[in-house]
């Protein structure tokens, strides 16, 4: 009977990620110390599920990059752990960057690919302390493949709504302009880290 608990409890715990790596309209963050205990996880999916009904999609970027609000159906590209930022990030693709990976079709990537990626601040799993998981969301990132609307910034659309909230940064050419700066010695890759998993 207690194993049977214990495996209901492990895939409704799995099925918390799934949702947290899913949903755009997380109104509710798990905080950096986790949660040790069923009840406390119960506790703050119930404050999520209650928050749905007030989410309201994000502003549209100045650069007229919109927020993609289907982004939830979109599949993984790949993931990255950043210990400078102790975070943890999933990056997925349209169907024009999936279909880019899938024939090794990505220097460059096609235009109209756009890739998201989502940024968790990492925190230990009470129940595997040697594990990674998300915390907080500390972000939504895009890049938006278009080299005659974005000639001026690599060819590329860049985007980033932060916090739980997705809201812009106040200057957002000046967070722009630090994006590609930072992208700008990618130029072998189309300026993109991200390099597709390979799926067995």
């Amino acid at each position: 009977m207690a194993e049977s608990v214990q495996n209901i409890r492990r895939v409704v715990w799995l099925m918390f990620f799934a949702v947290l790596f899913a949903c755009p309209a997380m109104a509710v963050s798990i905080p950096s110390g986790g949660i040790s205990s069923f009840e406390e996880w119960e506790k703050a999916f119930n404050k999520w599920d209650s928050g749905r009904a007030e989410w309201k999609q994000p502003r549209m970027a100045p650069n007229k990059l919109p927020f993609p609000v289907d982004y939830r159906d979109w599949r993984v590209l790949s993931v990255s752990h950043h210990e400078d930022q102790e975070s943890i990030r999933v990056i997925l693709g349209n169907d024009v960057a999936i279909r880019a990976a899938r024939e090794k079709r990505f220097t460059p990537w096609p235009e109209g690919a756009m890739l998201i990626k989502v940024l968790w601040r990492q925190r230990r799993l009470p129940t595997w302390k040697e594990s990674w998981v998300p915390a907080e969301i500390l972000g939504v990132g895009i890049m938006y493949k278009d080299r005659e609307q974005f000639a001026d910034t690599l060819g590329w659309g860049f985007s980033l709504w932060q916090s739980e909230h997705f809201e812009l940064p106040e200057d957002f050419n000046t967070d722009v302009q630090g994006c590609v700066q930072c992208h700008s010695p990618l130029k072998d890759s189309d300026y993109v880290f991200t390099v597709p998993a390979i799926f067995p």
